[in-house]
């Protein structure tokens, strides 16, 4: 197979196809289709391997039109043509490429509609791009470098490739001020995010609301990721691109109702003119013509009509190869599919009533785990719960210590270990001494013991949800990370439970505050176990943000039920505790944090007469207690949980720092 990375500076010429102008229409579809075959045959090992099995390519049927793509959604198939080789005239390299872009395309769309609800908001999607062409032109451009991104991510082939596509195929000039202002607008975003190094030349108002976008932190990074769902992208890109595109829009409907009205003047003023001089040669004046109908009048207030010809060239340009009819096709086909067959939708439902657990949480737990399988320590590159599990790994490994056990000597074996004895029986004609030493490894049960208890403790007040939400999005990942690394540490010692002496136990809980009396009862109690449904639910409640900052009342409620023998077997070095707290704000009540954390002296009444007794507090016992504030918010943390503690200024590290925070306390077990 030719490889597609290879850069090809000629193109196919336009005009290659000519012959097939004396066939038959018949007889030059079927042409076209052998050419698709062909072309489709000689890289299907590439499309094949791209594809990696999320969607599959195969040469379109012989009765699909030759100028089109098309999707079957509930197979996930691309059926493709050479409708880029022969008619845009690209070179087959760039026709490869174009195809590996519909292939993104219909992957985006099948992830959306996997989504929970996704089938109605896709539905909803198309809906919009038939009724707004602006939307759909702007949407275009910026899925467009979603793809591309997508297709050149790892192939640097591909990215020069890519290069020679806008520069020489779709954007040769890069003066754009021809288009429409708000055509401008997105294909300026599509050509400068593609070829960064070159800037496109465009109205003044246009570059204006360009400067606008590039302000917003990461947006276009953000929206285009090829990890980025198609849902998410389109509320980034209805939020900040689509208000500047319709109000660009509005000022050129403006400039065209200006431009008529120029236009008209110019019409009238000549008319009269032409009837003055008419009338001055005695001439007879021609009938005025009808007045306007009220539907061409309603026709001006709409932008589809109204800008119906640059749309259609824009489309031509930039279009997707799919027409939108064939997707409303196989968007119906999946839609009566979804409503005859069982789906994963329907399965989750079944599998979470079971459970005892709402489906949408299911969901959003697989989801969330699916999420940290991305969480990577940035100062290793290795995945925080790849990490985790190694250091499990390593620890159960202390305790079954392999020794090399030596055997008595032998005839034959690994080591010489008597050279005397040997010449000396080898003179005396023993030709089989016994001065060779095998070894055998044994496994040796260690001398390691132990309990380790967690607790983490989340932050339900409402202020978790201000700004972006980011802070409660991330805090939910957290929970979910140690809830699924500790599963899976539990479970492994249990494994090798009768290969230690001394097993390894490993217990977890959560709480969570928010200023009700929920506070001293954990979410997940004190535990080796970890059920599914369990950890579920805990998800569920980390969505309902609702209250205040009364760390100190779970505080209060963990050094409570800490008895003297649990206090005991911390200071005998059997059990190991840890307690992390999650906070962003000041604490109601640091005083009091302080005196539980670090124990204090307290007025107490004991048959009338008062005295005064201390009071251990958690760190008194042993307990391991670490204060993380979440955001520059968090920063009391500092003060209230000092001297361990720390603030988490980038929300999106929070997941890391838990993962570092276990590492650091769980490698001396």
């Amino acid at each position: 197979m030719e490889q597609p990375f290879v850069i090809e500076t000629k193109k196919k010429p336009k005009d290659a196809a000519q012959p097939e102008k004396a066939l038959t229409p018949k007889v030059a579809g079927e042409v076209r289709h052998a050419e698709s075959v062909a072309l489709f045959e000689k890289h299907r090992d590439f499309f094949e391997h791209y594809a990696q099995g999320r969607v599959r390519v195969e040469p379109a049927p012989a009765d699909l039109e030759v100028d089109t793509f098309a999707i079957n959604l509930e197979t996930g198939t691309l059926y493709m043509n050479d409708i880029f080789y022969q008619g845009q005239g690209f070179s087959e390299q760039r026709s490869v490429f174009a195809t590996c872009h519909e292939i993104e395309h219909l992957k985006e769309i099948l992830a959306m509609l996997r989504e929970e609800g996704g089938t109605k908001r896709y539905t909803q999607y198309l809906k919009r791009v038939k009724e707004s062409r602006a939307f759909s032109a702007t949407d275009n451009c910026v899925a467009d470098i979603h793809e591309n991104r997508a297709v050149v991510m790892g192939r640097p082939g591909m990215t020069e490739l890519e290069q020679k596509i806008y520069k020489e195929d779709l954007f040769p000039n890069q003066d754009l001020t021809g288009q429409l202002k708000h055509l401008q607008l997105g294909e300026a975003l599509l050509r400068e995010s593609r070829v960064p190094d070159e800037k496109c030349i465009v109205a003044p108002e246009v570059r204006s609301a360009l400067d606008e976008i590039a302000k917003v932190p990461r947006l276009i990074e953000i929206m285009t990721d090829p990890d980025t769902p198609m849902s998410l992208r389109l509320r980034l890109q209805d939020t900040y691109i689509m208000p500047k595109v319709e109000a660009l829009r509005d000022k050129d409907v403006e400039d065209r109702k200006e431009q008529k009205k120029k236009g008209e003047a110019k019409k009238k003023k000549d008319a009269e003119k032409d009837e003055k001089e008419k009338a001055r040669k005695g001439e007879p004046n021609p009938e005025p013509s009808p007045e306007m109908g009220e539907d061409e009048e309603s026709d001006e207030t709409d932008p589809n009509k109204i800008f119906a010809k640059e749309y259609d060239e824009h489309a031509k340009k930039f279009g997707g190869a799919v027409p939108l009819k064939k997707i409303e096709k196989a968007l119906k086909a999946w839609k009566e599919a979804e409503n005859t067959k069982d789906t994963p939708d329907k399965a989750d439902g079944e599998y979470a009533a079971k459970l005892g657990v709402e489906k949408e949480y299911l969901q959003k737990y697989r989801k969330e785990v699916e999420a940290l399988a991305k969480v990577v320590n940035p100062e290793t590159g290795e995945s925080i719960l790849e990490e985790l599990k190694n250091l499990f790994s390593r620890i159960i490994s202390k305790r079954i210590k392999p020794q090399f056990a030596p055997r008595y000597p032998v005839t034959e074996g690994d080591e010489l270990v008597d050279p005397a004895q040997l010449v000396a029986d080898v003179m005396a004609g023993n030709l089989e001494p016994h001065v060779w030493e095998d070894t055998e490894i044994r496994e040796k049960k260690g001398d390691r013991f132990g309990e380790v208890e967690i607790t983490l403790v989340c932050d339900r007040s409402s202020s978790m949800t201000e700004g972006d939400g980011q802070k409660a999005v991330e805090q939910r990942k957290s929970a979910v990370l140690m809830m699924e690394a500790l599963r899976e540490f539990a479970e492994m010692c249990e494994e090798e439970r009768m290969n230690i002496d001394h097993p390894l136990e490993v217990k977890s809980e959560i709480y969570t505050f928010s200023g009700s009396a929920e506070d001293r009862k954990p979410l997940k109690a004190m535990s080796s176990e970890l059920g599914e449904a369990e950890r579920i639910n805990v998800l569920k409640k980390l969505y309902d943000l609702p209250g205040s900052t009364t760390d100190y009342v779970c505080l209060d409620a963990i050094v409570t039920i800490l008895d003297d023998q649990t206090k005991q077997k911390i200071q005998e070095g059997v059990l190991k505790k840890i307690v992390i707290i999650f906070t962003d704000g000041e604490s109601g009540d640091a005083t009091l944090v302080q005196r539980i954390l670090n124990g204090g002296d307290e007025e107490v009444k004991e048959n009338g007469i008062k005295k005064k007794i201390h009071r251990e507090g958690l760190r008194e016992k042993g307990v391991v207690v670490v204060g993380v504030g979440v955001t520059q918010s968090g920063a009391p943390t500092l003060t209230t949980y000092a001297p361990n503690a720390l603030v988490v200024e980038d929300v999106a590290k929070l997941p890391v720092v838990l993962g570092e925070l276990l590492k650091e306390h769980l490698k001396d077990l």
